[in-house]
C-alpha cells in the first residue's frame, strides 16, 4: 500500500518528538547506566555488598577479614587530594598582587585605596597651579609623618604634632584624606547615629585668615568627591557666611576661633556632633588672646571626638593649654629628634638648695603635693635606704596600698629607658652630673602623656663643681625655666 505524504510526514513529527523528549528528560537513562549510578552511590555510602567489596579490594594485614571493604584506602587518597589543594592554594596566595600595587593597596596594613586617591587628587591640583613646585620629586604618599599620623588616627586617641612648628601642606593633605576616608566609611556603615545630624565632621581652627586660605586651598581639591569647606574668618559679611553655611552644610570647617564663636552663639553652624578637632599654632592663638575661645568651642563639642594639636613654640605656658585640650593618653607624633622635640610637653624642674637637709625637705614637700598615681625614683642602689625611711614617713609605700601615690625605686646603674615611656612623674633626688643620662631619661618618659613631671635635685655646694652649661641650653630649647644659680654659673663657666 502506497504511503501518502501525510503519513510519512506524521511519522518524521513522532519521531522527531521522541528525540526531544529524550534530550529534555534528564531522568531518563538506559538500564546499563542507571545500574553504574546505583553502584557508585553505593560504594559513596559505604553499602556495598561483600561481593563488591571482595571485587574492588584485598584482604590485608590490617584488615584481614576485609571487614573495612577498603575504606581505609579510600580515605588516604582523600587526604591526597586535600593536598594537592593547599598547593594550589597556596599558588593562589603567591599570585596575589604585591602591597606595592594599587590593587594590593586595600589588603595590606596601609591606607586605603581611597585615601590614597584623595592624596593624588591634592598633589595634582598642587602640581597644576605651582603650589607644589618645591618638592617635585617627593609624592604625599611617601611622608613619614602622614603614615605615623594615620596610624595614631585609627588609634582613636588624641594627637599632638610635637616639632614646634605649624602645620605644613604636606601635614595639611593627609589630614583632609584622613578625614574624608573616615566619611566615607562612616557613610556605608548602615547603622550611623542619627544624633550626628548636619554638624561638620573636620573643625579646623587657625590663628589668621591666611593661614585659613592655605587650609582651605588644599580641601578645595577635594570638592570632585563631595566634600565641601567653607572658611570662617574676619574680614567678610557675617550675614554673608552664615547664609552660606546652611546652603552648603559643608563637611569641613575652617576657621579662627572668634568668627566661628561668634555664629555658633547665633545658631549660624551646630558644631555639637564634630568627630575631628584640629588646633593649628596653639602658641599664636594664646599670644593672640583665643585661647578661652578655642576651649569654649572644645565645650561646645558634645559628641565622642578626636583631637589634633600643632604647637609652634616651645615654652613652659603653652603646656597647660595643651593639656586641656587633649585627653590624658595621647599619640605623639613629629619629624624631628632634637631633645626639644622628644622632651616636649614635660614640665622640668631643677631644685637647687642650700644644704642636704633642705633638699630632703624639698623631695619630702614634692611627695606630698604630687598628683600623679606613680612616683619614679631613680638613684643610687646605696641611698634606697635612705629614700625608704622617708616614704615610710610620709606613709607613701612601694606596694599599692592606700590611695597615696606608688613610689617606684629604681637603680640608676640598672636603668632601662625603653621601659619609660609609661613614666609621667620622675624624681632625680641624687642629680647626676651626666646630662646625656638626664636627656635619656627626658627623652624616654611619658611617650603617651603630656602630663610630664622631671625634678631634679642637687645643693649649691655639688652645683658649683657641675658643668651647668649643656644643662641651661636644654632647659631652654625647651622653654623651661631656668633657675638664677644655673644661669650665674653658665655664664661664670663661659666667661
Amino acid at each position: 500500500m502506497a504511503k501518502g505524504d501525510d503519513n510519512v510526514q506524521r511519522k518524521k513529527n513522532k519521531v522527531t518528538r521522541k528525540k526531544m523528549s529524550r534530550k529534555n528528560d534528564s531522568a531518563t537513562v538506559s538500564a546499563r547506566i542507571a545500574a553504574i549510578i546505583a553502584a557508585k552511590k553505593r560504594r559513596k555510602s559505604g553499602k556495598r555488598s561483600m561481593c563488591q567489596g571482595m571485587c574492588f579490594s584485598l584482604p590485608t594485614p590490617q584488615d584481614p577479614y576485609n571487614e573495612r571493604q577498603g575504606k581505609a584506602d579510600i580515605t588516604k587518597k582523600k587526604k591526597k587530594k586535600k593536598k594537592k589543594n593547599k598547593v594550589k592554594s597556596r599558588d593562589k596566595e603567591d599570585k596575589k598582587p604585591s602591597p606595592m600595587s594599587i590593587d594590593g593597596v586595600e589588603k595590606m596594613d596601609g591606607p586605603s585605596k581611597f585615601l590614597m586617591s584623595n592624596l593624588n587628587e591634592i598633589e595634582n591640583s598642587f602640581r597644576k597651579d605651582g603650589t607644589y613646585s618645591e618638592q617635585h620629586d617627593k609624592f604625599l604618599f611617601t611622608s613619614t609623618w602622614g603614615i605615623e599620623f594615620w596610624k595614631c588616627f585609627l588609634s582613636g586617641k588624641d594627637i599632638v604634632e610635637t616639632s614646634g612648628m605649624p602645620s605644613t601642606v604636606e601635614q595639611i593633605a593627609w589630614i583632609v584624606s584622613t578625614a574624608a576616608d573616615a566619611i566615607a566609611k562612616r557613610e556605608k556603615d548602615e547603622e550611623e547615629d542619627e544624633s550626628i545630624g548636619n554638624s561638620p565632621f573636620l573643625l579646623y581652627l587657625v590663628p589668621s585668615q591666611s593661614k585659613a586660605s592655605q587650609v582651605r586651598s588644599v580641601c578645595k581639591a577635594l570638592k570632585s568627591i563631595g566634600i565641601h569647606t567653607v572658611s570662617l574668618h574676619q574680614g567678610a559679611s557675617l550675614d554673608h557666611q552664615i547664609s552660606g553655611l546652611k546652603s552648603v552644610e559643608p563637611e569641613f570647617i575652617v576657621a579662627t576661633p572668634e568668627r566661628l564663636l561668634e555664629i555658633v552663639n547665633l545658631k549660624g553652624v551646630d558644631i555639637s556632633g564634630v568627630s575631628l578637632l584640629v588646633v593649628d599654632e596653639l602658641g599664636s592663638l594664646c599670644s593672640c588672646g583665643y585661647l578661652d575661645a578655642v576651649k569654649s568651642i572644645k565645650q561646645a563639642i558634645s559628641s565622642k571626638h578626636q583631637s589634633v594639636v600643632f604647637n609652634d613654640s616651645f615654652t613652659a605656658t603653652t603646656i597647660p593649654a595643651v593639656q586641656g585640650l587633649l585627653g590624658r593618653s595621647i599619640n605623639r607624633v613629629t619629624v624631628s629628634d632634637s631633645v626639644a622635640s622628644q622632651g616636649s610637653y614635660i614640665i622640668q624642674t631643677v631644685n637647687v638648695c642650700s644644704s642636704e637637709d633642705k633638699k630632703l625637705e624639698k623631695f619630702a614637700e614634692l611627695l606630698d603635693s604630687s598628683s600623679s598615681k606613680i612616683i619614679h625614683i631613680i638613684t643610687k642602689e646605696e641611698n634606697f635606704g635612705k629614700i625608704r625611711a622617708l616614704l615610710k614617713l610620709k606613709g607613701i609605700s612601694e606596694v599599692k596600698e592606700s590611695r597615696k601615690p606608688l613610689a617606684h625605686l629604681i637603680d640608676i646603674e640598672q636603668l632601662d629607658t625603653a621601659v619609660m615611656r609609661d613614666f609621667e612623674t620622675v624624681l632625680l633626688p641624687d642629680f647626676f652630673p651626666s646630662i646625656e643620662i638626664y636627656t635619656q631619661i627626658l627623652t624616654s618618659m611619658a611617650r603617651e602623656s603630656v602630663h610630664g613631671v622631671l625634678q631634679s635635685f642637687i645643693t649649691k655646694k655639688e652645683a658649683k663643681s657641675y658643668q651647668a652649661g649643656p644643662l641651661v641650653n636644654v632647659l631652654e630649647s625647651c622653654g623651661q625655666n631656668v633657675p638664677d644659680p644655673w644661669k650665674n654659673l653658665s655664664v661664670a663657666i663661659s666667661d
